[in-house]
């Protein structure tokens, strides 16, 4: 009896269901909309965007045929596998925790993480991706893959992923280092269930910025073992296997001179867990899933990692420059993912009759925030051109290694402003439902950019970095004379854009020595404009070459829309003239 009458009720319920929604036909549009939505964000990632399939194509050169194949297939398991793995793992109660005893009350500090946190990373270092990055010359096809795994944010495995292919290649360096090639050899497996990760500590709570005040000890014991004494203040992917830290082995020098390199494993050589404990976990706004831990070191065993007497430097060159090359690619690619998020939603919302990418105001906003992935990812290929010839012994002059390091750090600081702001203004397009953290990545991409943003060097270190770099090495020199040979490169199809180039290159040379007769104080200030010069200047060229090659190819002529909206937006001393010409303009870079 009470069987049927839930029966009946269950069955009324569902005809007054279906009877309101017969009378809601708007409300059942607007979902159909977001339905289209949701089925175009699953689409495969890496062809969804010709632009980016180009750059690859132009950098790789003979390597493209073998290893397209490889991203497309990976390019699909980003929105089908990854993305879904890392939205849950982000969920608050799902976010890591550390575990300071085991069962029987001995301390065994350990991070928990969700079998999510495993599932993604399976797919991350699933891509070989840590050997490509690892091996001499493969900067580039690496770091195609990295970006990639970085349209789901950091994810709780793009940092480490970092920190562990700069360790694979510190210890390429380092002849000497115990048990170097399986260490190596684990770093490299293909998935997260095997292999073994590193990290890098630099961070004091006494500085960040100012390495210089970093108090941690490095001493000997009795059978010439290096111990570690002091404590890291910001440890990301605190689990790991190996730690790259630095630690000061003489209070003989002062500052950065009395700093070296240190290599801590987790395990000491007998297999016992090593001696250094955890405090608490950071609560970040951003990059949730990856453990950031205080980590106290009570005499900890480790490993130099080459001499003592010039490990800061080793730090700086082999850790830290690629590691703000790596953050400069990550944030592309949760530009990119931000685009493809608001253009999908653009192309599938209607309002006020008209599907609002045909809106003039959503299609400028857009332009922009592709524009910024498209020269930036231009340029920063070249770099990773540059650096992989460097690494392979490939001769070139001595300006083009200064230029790799100078726009390296130029790169990291001016990219990673502009994707915050894109990320924010991808949010701009889906309005309230921007918002929603189970409805897209934005949410999450804009906190983890932020965190990226300031990881390696704030935008003040940088700019003094840069400032430093000028007034010791002539870096400004290097970079014209760089930019001269990438000028040279331009064909005869793009002789009146490469003038304007060689222009706006006259009035920075004039700017930049203007910039040097003033105070210490005033160019500081002077080069924060400076900088965003270099910068797109550099964009621009380097956007030409792809975007004459584009074009020569039969491959269409977006780059080339890209390269001159990106010259009016950045370029121009005037706001842009609004035409119909420059209006064309953004429909064909919101086109590609």
């Amino acid at each position: 009896m009470n069987q049927n009458l839930a029966k009946d009720a269950a069955a009324a319920l569902d005809e007054k269901r279906m009877g309101a929604a017969e009378t809601r036909p708007e409300q059942n549009k607007g979902r159909e909309g977001m339905r289209q939505w949701m089925a175009k964000m699953q689409e495969n990632a890496y062809l969804t965007d010709p632009d980016i399939v180009h750059t690859f194509r132009y950098w790789l050169g003979d390597e493209y045929e073998e290893l397209h194949p490889e991203l497309v297939s990976f390019g699909a398991r980003v929105p089908a596998e990854l993305e879904p793995a890392v939205m849950e793992n982000d969920l608050r109660f799902n976010n890591p925790r550390v575990e300071h005893f085991n069962g029987i009350g001995d301390r065994d500090d350990r991070i928990i993480h969700h079998p999510k946190y495993n599932e993604a990373g399976n797919i991350i270092y699933g891509s070989g991706m840590i050997k490509r990055l690892g091996t001499m010359g493969g900067l580039k096809e690496g770091m195609a893959f990295f970006l990639l795994s970085s349209y789901s944010g950091e994810a709780g495995h793009n940092c480490p992923i970092a920190c562990t292919f700069e360790t694979v290649r510190l210890l390429r360096y380092v002849d000497d280092f115990p048990e170097r090639q399986h260490w190596i050899d684990m770093l490299e497996v293909p998935n997260y269930d095997d292999n073994f990760t590193s990290s890098q500590f630099l961070t004091e709570v006494q500085g960040g910025s100012d390495v210089g005040k970093n108090a941690t000890k490095a001493w000997k014991d009795s059978d010439g073992n290096w111990r570690i004494r002091g404590e890291k203040w910001f440890c990301s992917n605190a689990n790991a296997e190996l730690m790259v830290i630095t630690a000061r082995h003489s209070e003989e020098f002062k500052g950065t001179k009395g700093l070296s390199v240190f290599i801590v494993p987790a395990r000491k050589p007998d297999g016992s867990k090593n001696d250094f404990t955890f405090r608490r976990l950071k609560e970040k706004m951003g990059t949730k899933a990856l453990a950031s831990s205080e980590i106290d070191f009570h005499d900890a065993y480790a490993v130099p990692a080459g001499s003592v007497e010039r490990g800061f430097n080793r730090m700086m060159e082999q850790v830290v420059h690629f590691s703000r090359i790596s953050l400069a690619i990550s944030v592309l690619g949760m530009n990119e993912r931000a685009y493809q998020t608001a253009r999908n939603y653009a192309d599938t919302r209607e309002a006020f009759g008209n599907t609002i990418i045909d809106y003039p105001l959503v299609q400028e906003n857009l332009a922009g925030i592709k524009t910024d992935v498209t020269v930036g990812l231009a340029g920063m290929y070249a770099l990773l051109a540059g650096q992989d010839d460097a690494d392979t012994g490939k001769e070139m002059p001595d300006y083009m290694h200064a230029f790799l390091r100078l726009m390296t750090n130029i790169s990291k600081s001016i990219i990673s402003k502009r994707v915050v702001d894109n990320v924010h203004h991808s949010i701009d397009t889906l309005g309230g439902n921007g918002a929603i953290e189970t409805q897209s990545s934005l949410p999450r991409l804009l906190r983890d950019s932020v965190i990226y943003e300031n990881w390696e060097g704030t935008h003040n270190t940088l700019i003094v970095q840069v400032q430093r770099d000028i007034a010791r090495y002539a870096h400004d020199k290097a970079y014209f004379k760089a930019m001269e040979d990438y000028l040279a490169m331009l064909p005869a199809s793009v002789t009146s854009e490469k003038a304007k180039a060689e222009s706006y290159l006259t009035i920075l040379r004039k700017d930049m020595e203007a910039c040097k007769s003033s105070s210490t104080a005033l160019q500081s200030m002077k080069l924060k404009k400076l900088i965003e010069q270099m910068a797109d200047i550099f964009y621009y060229v380097i956007t030409l070459l792809e975007a004459a090659d584009q074009k020569e190819n039969g491959l269409g002529e977006s780059k080339f829309a890209a390269a001159e909206y990106h010259r009016l937006n950045r370029l121009e001393t005037s706001d842009i003239e609004w035409n119909e010409e420059t209006l064309a303009l953004i429909k064909a870079v919101v086109s590609a």
